[in-house]
């Protein structure tokens, strides 16, 4: 067997790099819909704000981007759907970070702290009744539950949602 070997110069040109990561290699016609949807939604939604929440550390008050995400049912894409979740797994949720950390990466963190810290482990651990009276609160919120977790005295969070 002939090991082909590369520098690494050429292995990163940028016809390469695409065709060996190609999307289309790697996920079903139904995921990569779903790429391209969250895609859309975070550089339609999320995007235009991420240099003022860097520079802020705050959520824009005028766009409620927690409750657009609970809209769009990004908060429930692994909670199971008789909750009002998606039911679609870790690689749904993986392919979603993927998308939201391109449009910010500071809405990726707190979305990926409140989908996993929180919804994930009321999911795993909660009991059904805790789930029934939770989950759709936290699918679907207007604020990060985090947040009310880390800072419950207070009436803001350092990061509005």
């Amino acid at each position: 067997m002939m090991l082909r070997v590369f520098s690494a110069r050429s292995l990163f040109r940028k016809d390469r790099l695409r065709a060996a990561f190609s999307t289309a290699l790697l996920f079903d016609d139904t995921q990569i819909q779903f790429k391209e949807s969250i895609a859309q939604f975070a550089q339609e939604n999320i995007a235009p704000h991420a240099s003022r929440i860097d520079r802020t550390n705050y959520f824009p008050e005028e766009v409620n981007l927690w409750k657009l995400m609970g809209d769009f049912n990004l908060h429930g894409i692994t909670a199971p759907e008789e909750y009002g979740g998606l039911g679609l797994g870790y690689l749904y949720h993986c392919i979603a970070m993927e998308e939201i950390s391109r449009a910010s990466g500071s809405v990726a963190l707190s979305y990926g702290a409140h989908s996993n810290l929180c919804i994930n482990q009321l999911v795993r651990n909660g009991n059904p009744a805790q789930k029934q009276k939770y989950l759709p609160k936290v699918l679907f919120p207007s604020f990060s539950l985090l947040d009310r977790i880390l800072w419950p005295t207070y009436s803001f969070a350092p990061i509005k949602h």
